[in-house]
């Protein structure tokens, strides 16, 4: 009897221990918080800038540039003594026609033509005289030889007409020659002598 008690007693220690254990734990288990099963949006990102090829022409290839567009070239007078207006140099009754070389000195002479000159003589060769008019400084050569009728500038503004040849050391501008010579010693003289110089037209 005693035992049986005991077992009675046990029993209910049993079922008391279940059912105070049955109310502590919740009737169901809590539920999870849904699972989003769509993938993450990537973070925002700066909007990537990109910077516009320049268009090229058509006719273009790629890395060449085309040429550019150039005018027409203007074709250019030649340049020697053909291009030069000759002079005409009047001593007393004769004319004589001189082929200027082409050069920025010829050039201002002619500009101031027409005008005439008082020539001195020097060293029965040459006659001389100072221009009034000023002109460019140019570059002198030395010529081995001088040729009657050779028309040069000496010293800057003294222009020569010599009617003689001879051998030269001396430095010249070249202006221009006679081109044909025939008669010049005597029309010229052995004085002084007026020269009148101009343009042939």
């Amino acid at each position: 009897m005693k035992k049986i008690t005991l077992l009675l007693i046990a029993t209910l220690c049993a079922l008391a221990l279940v059912g105070c254990s049955s109310n502590s734990l919740p009737s169901s288990p809590p539920s999870e918080p849904p699972v989003n099963t769509a993938e993450p949006s990537s973070a925002p990102t700066e909007p990537s800038i990109q910077s516009e090829a320049p268009q090229q022409e058509p006719s273009q290839s790629a890395g060449v540039p085309s040429p550019a567009p150039t005018e027409p070239e203007t074709p250019e007078l030649p340049q020697g003594d053909n291009v030069m207006p000759t002079v005409n140099i009047q001593v007393g009754d004769r004319s004589f026609i001189v082929i200027l070389h082409d050069n920025e000195s010829a050039r201002t002479i002619i500009e101031e033509m027409p005008f005439t000159l008082e020539m001195d003589d020097y060293a029965s060769q040459e006659k001389v005289t100072a221009l009034s008019f000023v002109l460019p400084s140019a570059r002198t050569e030395a010529p081995a030889t001088i040729n009657a009728g050779e028309l040069y500038l000496w010293s800057a503004n003294n222009l020569v007409l010599f009617y003689t040849t001879f051998s030269n050391s001396y430095s010249y501008v070249p202006i221009g020659y006679i081109e044909d010579v025939t008669g010049l010693r005597d029309a010229l003289g052995s004085g002084s002598v007026k020269i009148a110089f101009s343009v042939s037209e």
